[in-house]
Parts: structure tokens; C-alpha cells; sequence
């Protein structure tokens, strides 16, 4: 059965800024994360957010996915109004637990949508190479940096959400590298 691309936490769906200003997040990674906030509809590279799901990540993933997935239906709803082509240029996004990405990117399709949709969200990316060697996944770090690289000259963005002490280093030292950071100092 192939991966499904679209997973968001049903209890994250309608959360909000205000959830997340109300979480007890660390102050550091609250106002980082609030000051990319306005410019995540413009940001054609992406962002890590460096912080562990019960930190505050996964909430504040799940807020920008909302956002932009918000913003592509706009998009798509103008597209239409005006006659265009919905088939060959709907923008949608992916949304994928670290835990089914290295399935999902040992299939064809599911691979050419990771690096081509609109927009590409992974929360909790560590759970990839939980309990193994990182390079006998499927998806290597270097593999996952690749995608990360082509989605970037395509400018595509591409969110992620992380904990950095469970990630290996050059997961880590990659994306730190690659996008902007979001996380607590």
C-alpha cells in the first residue's frame, strides 16, 4: 500500500497562534519561532525547528503547515477562477512523520512528490533513524540533505521538525547549514 503523503496529527489541526504563545514553551524558541512566523508565506527555503515535539515543535510545525497549506488553497482556488489547468499545476504539500519517510522515499512516487510538492513538512525527523545505524535506512542523512539540496534550488520549502539531541550529527550539522534554525538558545 503506498505512503500517504498528508499525515497531520488530528488533536494539531485547528491549532493556533495563541495555543502556542499559551504552551510554556521555552521563551527563546517562542520568540524565534514568532519572529519567522510573518515571513513563512514568502520563504521559498524553509525552516528547522530544533526542538523536541513536547518542547513546543510539533505544535508550532503543525501552525505553519496550516499556514501555508492555507496559502496554497488560495493559490489554487485563484488558478481555478481564472480557467487555469487544476490538474497539471494544483500546489499541494506534504506532511510526514519521520517515522514513515524512509518508506515513503523507498517508493517512486511518493520520492518524486517529496522533492516536487509545493511545500514539504517532516515533523519529529529523528524517529528516521530511531533504534538503527542512520546509514542503513533507506533515507541516509546524506540522502535526506540531498533532498533537502534539490528541493532548495528548486525553491521549494521544506520545514522541519526535529530534536537535535536525538538526531545524528550530520542531520544536524546539515540542516543547521541549510535553512534557519528555530531553537531554544
Amino acid at each position: 500500500m503506498p505512503v500517504k503523503l498528508v499525515q497531520m496529527p488530528p488533536e494539531l489541526v485547528r491549532i493556533d497562534e495563541v495555543d502556542i504563545v499559551a504552551g510554556g514553551y521555552a521563551p527563546s524558541l517562542l520568540a524565534a519561532y514568532q519572529a519567522y512566523l510573518p515571513m513563512v508565506l514568502e520563504d521559498r527555503q524553509g525552516v528547522a525547528i530544533l526542538a523536541s515535539a513536547e518542547a513546543g515543535g510539533l505544535p508550532m510545525l503543525m501552525l505553519l503547515a496550516r499556514r501555508v497549506g492555507a496559502a496554497l488553497r488560495d493559490e489554487n482556488i485563484q488558478v481555478r477562477d481564472a480557467g487555469g489547468d487544476m490538474r497539471g499545476g494544483k500546489k499541494r504539500l506534504c506532511y510526514v512523520p519521520g517515522t514513515v519517510l524512509d518508506d515513503a522515499y523507498e517508493e517512486q512516487d511518493a520520492q518524486q512528490a517529496l522533492a516536487t510538492e509545493a511545500a514539504c513538512f517532516v515533523q519529529e525527523l529523528e524517529t528516521v533513524w530511531a533504534g538503527r545505524v542512520p546509514e542503513s535506512a533507506t533515507l541516509t542523512p546524506s540522502r535526506f540533505l540531498s533532498l533537502l539540496d534539490q528541493r532548495r534550488a528548486a525553491g521549494l520549502p521544506t520545514f522541519v521538525q526535529a530534536d537535535p539531541a536525538r538526531l545524528p550529527e550530520a542531520a544536524l550539522h546539515g540542516l543547521r547549514s541549510r535553512l534557519r534554525a528555530i531553537e531554544p538558545a
